[in-house]
């Protein structure tokens, strides 16, 4: 089944001002090169702008890396990432993803291509800004990074209009050891990624496919191409928002735009409504569920789909429940939610996600 959709403060040798405390981490360590479930799509190097005022340079980041690390705590499977990062992605930088316990033989380092790279100004938290860092920077009297001086947004670049990036994800880049995943997680990503990659995975044998689309093919008039994307996709993870924009349908329920998406292919839907929680909808049952995010403060929206995805797809491969898996789902958000940065949950005390876990359980079946 194939499923497409504060860190220490010392300066590491490419510049960055991320580490890692490896030292900590008690989540499950990376056993073996031959993982089990497998996260495509970007990583970037991310910065934050938070209503706080406060701010956040050169994090470690992007949906593949948010899934990844939303997995790690429910799972001893191996973890592989795969993904193409420009030149501001050392060495150094992957070995720390790696001490994460997650496999990094699927990233490919492209010291002659642009930066990749995330902007994130949120005047509020329901209000995400991702262009024009200048701007901001100075609002908040800060000095822009320089490597933001002529930053694109990568929404951008995923639009189906656009032609394919260097940095965009290619079947090809898929290693040969990787082809005997069990499952794997599509993040956002440009749309021939997303369909090479769904064909190629399905030929490799990968059993369970989730496919995240990006906000470019979320439009009335990429209908056609998210049809051909969706065949063959087992689950679908998008926000409810994104769906009614889609459809043209900004009255619709989760429900009515969850069983219109599900006949174009998807077993499952996952609906995101905005920072509340997850609307699950099995086709095969007909049921509808709401999971709703525990709750915890908010230092990270950006985090929320991804993570979620990383948490549901690690539990599915166990219990193929889709209400539990998204209870872990929910759980990993929630993880995600209150830091920045790609890997920050995985410095959580390991035993807070079961109790989480249970506390949340609890207080939907009762």
């Amino acid at each position: 089944m194939l499923i497409i959709s504060p860190i220490g403060k010392a300066a590491q040798a490419d510049g960055s001002a991320w580490q890692f405390r490896s030292a900590t981490r008690k989540y499950f360590p990376m056993t073996a090169e031959i993982p089990t479930l497998l996260f495509v799509g970007p990583l970037r190097m991310e910065y934050f702008l938070l209503p706080d005022g406060k701010s956040h340079p050169r994090i470690p980041g992007g949906p593949a890396l948010y899934a990844a690390a939303g997995a790690r705590p429910w799972t001893r499977d191996s973890i592989g990432l795969v993904s193409r990062v420009g030149k501001n992605f050392s060495p150094q930088t992957v070995q720390e993803i790696r001490s994460a316990g997650i496999g990094t033989a699927g990233i490919r380092l492209l010291p002659d291509s642009s930066p990749s790279l995330g902007f994130h100004y949120y005047e509020t938290w329901e209000k995400h800004i991702d262009w024009d860092p200048v701007k901001y920077y100075i609002k908040y009297n800060r000095t822009c990074p320089d490597e933001l001086l002529e930053y694109s947004p990568p929404s951008l670049s995923e639009n189906a209009a656009h032609p394919l990036p260097e940095t965009a994800v290619r079947a090809e880049d898929i290693p040969a050891e990787y082809h005997q995943a069990c499952a794997a997680y599509i993040a956002p990503c440009h749309y021939q990624s997303q369909i090479t990659l769904s064909v190629a995975l399905r030929r490799f044998g990968v059993g369970t496919l989730v496919l995240s689309p990006p906000d470019g093919m979320l439009l009335p008039s990429f209908r056609p191409q998210m049809r051909e994307v969706l065949h063959g996709v087992d689950i679908l993870f998008t926000r409810e928002s994104s769906l009614q924009t889609f459809f043209s349908r900004m009255d619709a329920d989760a429900g009515a735009l969850s069983e219109r998406i599900a006949r174009w292919g998807p077993k499952i839907v996952l609906l995101q409504r905005g920072n509340s929680g997850i609307h699950v909808y099995d086709s095969e049952t007909r049921s509808h569920n709401f999971i709703p995010f525990y709750p915890v403060e908010m230092r990270n929206p950006l985090a929320i789909g991804d993570s979620f995805c990383g948490g549901f797809l690690a539990t599915w491969r166990a219990a193929f429940n889709p209400v539990e898996s998204a209870l872990a789902g929910c759980i990993s958000a929630s993880l995600a939610m209150e830091g920045p940065g790609g890997l920050y949950a995985l410095e959580r005390n390991p035993g807070l996600a079961g109790a989480r876990l249970a506390s949340l359980r609890r207080s939907i079946l009762s």
